[in-house]
C-alpha cells in the first residue's frame, strides 16, 4: 500500500475533535448522506465507521474500493467481520479510546442511582423542597460491585470503586487469570454468585448470541431486590421487557442504561421514562478527551495501511491471508 493510492475518507459521523487533519490535504474527506449512506461512501478506499449503520455483506457489495474500515469504538457488533474478509477489507477498532470515558460514565450513573439524585431534581423542578420527601439514597462504601465482563472498561470501574470507594468488586470473565484479577483487587467468582450477591452489577461483556439476554428475568430473580443494574456496553445484554417488569414490581431497586435495543429506543420506550431509570443515549463516550482518542486512534489506523504498516486492533485477522504489510 501507498499514501497515494489513498484518495478519499468516509465519515458516518461528524467527528468531534480535529483527528481528521492528519490526513494530508490531497485526499476529500467525505460525509454520510443521510438520504443514502452507504451510496455516498462509494469512492472511499476507507471509512471511520460509528454504531449506526449495518456494515453486511450487501455493504461492502457496494464499496468496491474500499481497503479498510475503522469502527471509532470498542463495538463491533454492526460490523459483519466475516464479510470485510471476503472482500478483502481490513477491519480495526478503537477499543483503548472509550476506556476512561465509558468507566467513569458507569459510576456517574451508579452514584446518581445511590443518591438519588433524579427524582430529588424531579422534586426541586416541580416547585417543592421536601429533602426527607426524596427516597433515601445509600452509600457505595462497603458495597459489592458486582461485574460481568473484565476487560479494558470492567477493569477500570473495578479499579475506580475498589480503591477509591473502598467497595467489594467481584467479577464473571471466564477470559481474565486469578493473577489479573488479584492485581486490580478483584474477586473471581460464577456468574451465579456474582448476580446474587452484588448491591450494583455492571454489565461489560460483548454483543454475541451467547450474551443475548443474558441478562433476563431468572437472572433478575437472583437479583437482591435493592440492587442496581447499570448496562454501559450493549443492549442485547439486558432483556427490556424483564427489566420493566423487574422494576415495576420492586424486583431490583433500579438501572442505568447508556445503551438499548432496538437503538435507538422507540419514543414511546418507558425505558425513556421509567422512575427507576437513568438513562442516557449512547453517551458514554462522548467526552472532548474519549472523542479525542478514539477518533485518534482511528486516523492512525488508516494512515498506517497506507503507509505499509499493519494496523493495530485488527478485528478480521484472517484478512492477513490476502493483504500483508511490509511493516507488520
Amino acid at each position: 500500500m501507498n499514501i497515494s493510492e489513498l484518495t478519499h475518507v468516509w465519515s458516518e459521523a461528524t467527528q468531534l475533535s480535529d483527528a481528521l487533519s492528519a490526513f494530508p490535504s490531497s485526499i476529500t474527506q467525505l460525509v454520510a448522506d443521510p438520504a443514502d449512506p452507504i451510496g455516498s461512501a462509494r469512492p472511499a478506499q476507507a471509512i471511520l465507521a460509528s454504531s449506526a449503520l449495518q456494515y453486511d455483506a450487501d455493504a461492502f457489495a457496494q464499496l468496491p474500493k474500499l481497503r479498510i474500515i475503522v469502527r471509532t469504538g470498542i463495538g463491533i457488533d454492526n460490523v459483519d467481520a466475516d464479510a470485510a474478509t471476503r472482500h478483502r477489507v481490513v477491519f480495526c477498532n478503537t477499543p483503548d479510546g472509550p476506556t476512561e470515558s465509558t468507566a467513569e460514565h458507569t459510576v456517574a450513573l451508579m452514584l446518581a442511582l445511590a443518591k438519588q439524585v433524579k427524582p430529588g431534581m424531579e422534586q426541586l423542578a416541580a416547585g417543592d423542597f421536601a429533602p426527607r420527601a426524596v427516597p433515601l439514597g445509600t452509600e457505595l462504601m462497603g458495597k459489592t460491585l458486582g461485574l460481568v465482563g473484565l476487560g479494558r472498561i470492567g477493569g477500570r470501574v473495578a479499579h475506580i470503586c475498589g480503591r477509591g470507594l473502598n467497595m467489594r468488586v467481584v467479577a464473571f470473565d471466564p477470559y481474565i487469570s486469578p493473577e489479573r484479577a488479584a492485581e486490580i483487587g478483584v474477586e473471581l467468582a460464577d456468574l451465579d454468585t456474582v448476580i446474587s450477591s452484588a448491591d450494583f452489577l455492571s454489565l461489560h461483556a460483548p454483543s454475541t448470541p451467547e450474551t443475548r439476554h443474558l441478562i433476563n428475568a431468572d437472572r433478575l430473580e437472583q437479583m437482591k431486590d435493592h440492587a442496581i443494574l447499570l448496562n454501559l456496553a450493549r443492549g442485547p445484554l439486558v432483556d427490556s421487557d424483564a427489566l420493566l417488569d423487574a422494576l415495576d414490581n420492586d424486583r431490583i431497586g433500579g438501572a442505568g442504561l447508556d445503551v438499548f435495543d432496538p437503538e435507538p429506543p422507540p419514543p414511546s420506550s418507558r425505558l425513556r421514562t421509567h422512575p427507576k431509570i437513568i438513562a442516557t443515549p449512547h453517551s458514554s463516550g462522548t467526552t472532548i478527551e474519549g472523542r479525542a482518542r478514539i477518533e485518534s486512534m482511528a486516523v492512525a489506523a488508516v494512515l498506517d495501511f497506507f503507509n505499509d504498516r499493519q494496523p493495530k486492533d485488527i478485528c478480521n485477522p484472517d484478512v492477513l491471508e490476502y493483504v500483508q504489510f511490509a511493516n507488520s
